[in-house]
Formats: structure tokens, sequence, C-alpha cells
């Protein structure tokens, strides 16, 4: 190859080279970022060690997963059970969300979450979420740090959504 050929070569693909480099660092920076999971608090959902796509957009749902971090710097990833303005309960392992069963279809079928019997004022003076808050909890409730003891987790605490587990393989899924 001579150094013309090299030359138009080079010209030739900078421009595209360039703008696809520029629509991958917009994207990692401000769309979906990827996190690797410390712990086992959303088990049997998501493990440790999993390798999850976080999204930055969107409103946040109900049964959503979605990472946030505290102002003492320490970033949890939790499920939405609550949103502002829920009341919420947990009898006998069934969550009531403003007095009706609303069933947690996130689990797989046999598998039963074991969530101690609770409502909103054990944990506070409020009987709803307030607005822009949300009521968070993992999946492994038995041992997961969540809005149980953290309390209210506030909407500008939340940093994205859980898209999908990307790695290992064998745990490839879509939340």
């Amino acid at each position: 190859m001579n150094l013309n050929s090299l030359k138009m070569l080079m010209r030739n693909w900078f421009w595209p080279l360039l703008l696809a480099f520029s629509v991958a660092l917009f994207i990692r920076g401000f769309l979906i970022t990827p996190l690797e999971i410390t712990g086992n608090s959303m088990a049997p959902t998501i493990h440790n060690k999993d390798q999850v796509l976080i999204r930055h957009y969107g409103t946040i749902k109900r049964f959503e997963i979605v990472t946030f971090k505290l102002p003492n710097g320490k970033t949890y990833i939790k499920r939405v059970i609550g949103l502002p303005g829920d009341k919420i309960e947990y009898k006998n392992s069934i969550l009531y969300v403003n007095q009706k069963k609303v069933p947690e279809s996130f689990y797989k079928q046999g598998y039963t979450p074991d969530t101690a019997d609770f409502s909103l004022t054990d944990f506070s003076t409020l009987t709803k979420v307030p607005a822009k808050n949300y009521f968070v909890l993992g999946d492994n409730r038995r041992i997961s740090e969540d809005s149980r003891t953290l309390g209210m987790i506030k909407e500008e605490w939340i940093q994205g959504r859980a898209l999908m587990i990307y790695w290992p393989l064998r745990d490839f899924k879509v939340l």
C-alpha cells in the first residue's frame, strides 16, 4: 500500500469512525452504563458479580429495579415497591398497595420472598410514600438493606433503572 492510498483510506474513514466513537461515548455517558453487582440482596433475580446494564432515562414504574446513590456515597440496587402517594403494607408475605392486594409476579413460580408484616408507619410517621420519593425493597428480603432501614429513596438519588443482566451469559435476561 503506497502513501497516497493510505492517506485516502484515512480520509475516507476518519469522519465515520469519529462519529461512531462520539455516538458510543454519548450512549455510555448519558443513556446506558454497565454496573457490577456486589452482594446478594437482589437474589434470586440478580446475583453477586452479575454485570447489569443501567438505563438513565424514562419514568420509574412499580417493580422496576433501580440503582441509587445515598448522600453518604453508597450505591444500592433495589426494586421499587411504593410510588409517590402509595400506602404500602405487607401481611402474611402479601403486598398491599392502597389496601389492595398486588401480586409480585416478577418472582419465579414457587418462590416466596418471606416478607415480615409491616406498614409504612412501622418505620416512620408517614402513612404514604411522599412526593418525589420511592419505597424500595431487595428481592432477598431476609438480608436486604432497603427502605425498611434506609428510609424513603429520594427521586434525585436514583441513577437509573436496570435494563438487563449481560454477564455471565448463563444469567443473561432482560429485567
